[in-house]
């Protein structure tokens, strides 16, 4: 059987990190990433591993890529603390590394299930993510800022059956949290980038990110959650805009406002 390294990403994430590591307790290696917790983290994490290993994050990328440059595993499971790998996914893990190196794939995508408020949702976007989470060793990078995502540079990439489970967003104050930091720094690239907003057609945009949510992709199957997520999607969309359009704005009335100073006489 080939050897897994299990990375995980942490800070300050005491009320995850020990089902997160009890999940995958039975992987050959697991490495702990963490940036400067000041909870109970690494005590807890050191209970199923001696690699607990301190990273100043600079960048969410760039912290993945020195988790994965630590470990000595074949293949690796790029994890975060709030994630869990199930039964399940374990057994079809297993079986895949049982018959390597015959594998059809050197990277493959793990459908995730999101603990939204309560409950796993089944419909909107949410069931339709699969990110590369599992690659050989030597073959995949993550890449990006905001929403970061390994891409494997050499072979194929396939897709498991099984699901991880994802629990992110225990409240709605959690997902606005979240939602206030990626919008700010998403607005901030994008305003590197020279992008510009239209509050009028945000107003559109963000109406088509609900029906989107809410009726093409069914979420009105889940209930009252699929209702709130489909305007919280929908408030996400305006709001990056609106911050985007708020930096060109006060950007362009500072410029205008520098005049040179004269002496006055």
């Amino acid at each position: 059987m080939a050897t897994l390294s299990v990375v995980v990403l942490t800070f300050n994430e005491a009320a995850n990190i020990e089902a997160c590591l009890e999940s995958v307790k039975w992987a050959n290696e697991i490495i702990v990433v963490d940036s400067g917790s000041t909870d109970a983290t690494c005590e807890i994490a050191r209970r199923y591993t001696d690699k607990v290993v301190f990273h100043p994050c600079n960048g969410m990328a760039e912290q993945r890529n020195y988790g994965r440059s630590l470990a000595s595993g074949e293949w690796v499971l790029d994890l975060d603390a709030d994630e869990r790998i199930t039964p399940a996914l374990q057994a079809e893990i297993q079986e895949l590394l049982r018959r390597d190196p015959v594998c059809l794939a050197d990277g493959y995508r793990i459908y995730i299930r999101d603990w939204m408020f309560g409950k796993f949702v089944r419909y909107g976007s949410w069931p339709y993510q699969a990110p590369v989470r599992l690659s050989r060793a030597k073959v995949a990078r993550w890449q990006g800022t905001v929403h970061e995502r390994a891409v494997v540079t050499t072979g194929r990439v396939g897709k498991l059956h099984n699901p991880m489970l994802h629990y992110s967003h225990t409240s709605i104050a959690a997902f606005l949290n979240k939602m206030n930091r990626y919008t700010d720094q998403e607005a901030a690239e994008m305003f590197a980038q020279g992008k510009r907003a239209n509050l009028f057609l945000a107003l559109l945009g963000a109406a088509r990110a609900f029906g989107g949510q809410y009726i093409r992709l069914q979420g009105f199957r889940d209930g009252g959650h699929g209702l709130i997520l489909a305007i919280l999607m929908a408030v996400y969309y305006f709001v990056l805009q609106a911050k985007l359009w708020s930096l060109w704005y006060m950007f362009e009335h500072e410029e205008a406002n520098a005049t040179p100073q004269g002496t006055l006489q």
